[in-house]
């Protein structure tokens, strides 16, 4: 994954979980340092921490919820229909109890062009970020198709852009 953090670009490795709309877990690393400097972000449904260096810290419920409605966009491009076919529908709204709604772009194939969500600040005073999710390519697994690529803008400016090289999916039978 590349990052903005200050405006410099950051390579970092990252490995996710996501139960969507429950709990997700996110490690991170600087590839060059090695795994073992891992920050783990841990949301769950009312709070969320990070451990670093040995040490949990409990995130403010502003950033709590902030992180949690990331992990949300990204439950939404798991769970968009792939059978929806663009032919009929180019745009898919999606809502969920909790959760900001979504606004998915399709291609003609069907796949996850864009995605436009607005999600709250991470602070007590900021305004809320819009966020648009720009997808290319796809990775499947479990019959679950997925981005390859997303490059996230916040407010109209670059963020992020996630490369995944491995993508599986667990679906739980239940």
């Amino acid at each position: 994954m590349r990052m903005l953090l200050g405006g410099v670009a950051v390579d970092l490795a990252v490995e996710a979980r996501i139960e969507p709309f429950a709990r997700a877990r996110f490690e991170s690393w600087l590839p060059s340092d090695g795994r073992g400097t891992r920050r783990t972000v841990m949301i769950e449904r009312d709070g969320g921490f990070v451990v670093h260096a040995g040490a949990q810290t409990a995130l403010s419920p502003e950033q709590a919820r902030f992180q949690r409605q990331q992990a949300g966009a990204y439950a939404y491009l798991l769970l968009a229909p792939a059978y929806v076919s663009a032919a009929s529908r180019t745009r898919l709204n999606a809502s969920r109890d909790g959760y900001p709604p979504i606004a998915l772009t399709l291609a003609r194939d069907g796949r996850i062009a864009a995605a436009d969500y607005r999600i709250a600040s991470p602070d007590r005073v900021g305004a809320a970020v819009r966020q648009r999710l720009g997808c290319s390519g796809t990775v499947a697994s479990g019959g679950v198709r997925f981005p390859r690529s997303i490059t996230v803008m916040q407010n109209g400016r670059p963020f992020s852009r996630l490369t995944i090289t491995d993508f599986s999916v667990e679906l739980d039978p239940a």
